[in-house]
């Protein structure tokens, strides 16, 4: 999701959206969603359809162009190499009795109706914070800190992004810049 959260300064906008998460049953069968577990019913407010057409006509997207990227996509299952977004690269996601299975447990085939899409948008501690330090002290707008005045966690500006984000990067980066505040 690093892609997502990428955001142009000079044009003041997030080049990447809108963006969508698109899915099948399959998916469904294998991992949990919107905090149901694994086969639980996804929520009525998320879209899905018979056919990835009828799904892009539901989300208000090019039904052609969602076609082609999915074949594209599932060509990236067959050979086991998201060109595109490059999951699966990191030795240490792929550690694991699912990656035994396959080349690259990461990825997936859409090609099992029903076909389910929802828009995601950034969100949460990395969108807002308090610029700091190496030290964690936070720095004034004329770049000078602020003394006896420290942030972490999500108190502060997010300055850093990286494949462990949702696996408790958040958490280290806490720690260690509460560490160095103390």
């Amino acid at each position: 999701m690093p892609q997502l959260r990428l955001f142009d300064p000079v044009r003041h906008q997030y080049p990447n959206l809108p963006a969508y998460l698109i899915f099948d049953s399959q998916y469904l069968k294998k991992y949990s969603f919107a905090n149901q577990p694994v086969g639980g019913a996804v929520p009525k407010t998320v879209s899905r359809a018979g056919t990835p057409r009828e799904l892009a006509a539901q989300l208000g997207i090019d039904r052609d162009q969602l076609e082609k990227t999915i074949r594209r996509f599932n060509g990236f299952v067959e050979t086991g190499t998201d060109c595109d977004f490059r999951r699966g690269e990191n030795q240490w996601k792929l550690a694991s009795v699912k990656a035994a299975r396959s080349s690259n447990s990461s990825l997936g085939t859409i090609e099992e109706p029903p076909f389910y899409g929802i828009e995601l948008r950034p969100a949460g501690g990395a969108s807002v914070g308090l610029l700091t330090d190496l030290r964690g002290r936070v720095i004034h707008q004329r770049r000078h800190p602020i003394p006896g005045l420290y942030a972490s966690g999500n108190a502060a500006a997010a300055t850093e992004y990286g494949v462990g984000y949702q696996a408790g990067l958040s958490l280290a980066v806490s720690m260690t810049f509460s560490y160095l505040a103390v």
